[in-house]
């Protein structure tokens, strides 16, 4: 996948895998260390607001995993908040969840885009 950014790929990676958001930052920086996740956290928080506004991500907010079945779906301004906050990011094992989700429309990202 070529013409995606590595950080771009990883949410791919990770949306496809039904994934909590914290769980991208752990992936990206390879380590559990949460002061290291803050530093990338704004890169990721932009890939995710836009691919949520193309279509190709959506993000929800549950009480249990994986946070989209049961959960809300987040959007627009409430989801922009939400992916400023460092709390976001952290890692946790009680409510909310927060989780990462492919949509059929991000199977465009998997091919070049048309020349």
């Amino acid at each position: 996948m070529d013409w995606l950014s590595e950080e771009e790929e990883c949410v791919l990676v990770n949306a496809r895998e039904m994934s909590p958001l914290w769980s991208v930052l752990a992936d990206w920086t390879d380590n559990e260390e949460e002061m290291d996740w803050a530093t990338a956290a704004p890169a990721f928080a932009e890939i995710i607001g836009r691919w949520e506004r193309a279509g190709y991500v959506e993000v929800y907010r549950g009480d249990e995993w994986p946070a989209h079945e049961g959960g809300e779906r987040v959007t627009g301004e409430p989801l922009e908040e939400m992916l400023r906050r460092s709390s976001t990011w952290e890692y946790r094992e009680s409510p909310p969840v927060i989780g990462l989700l492919a949509t059929s429309a991000s199977s465009a990202l998997s091919s070049p885009p048309p020349q």
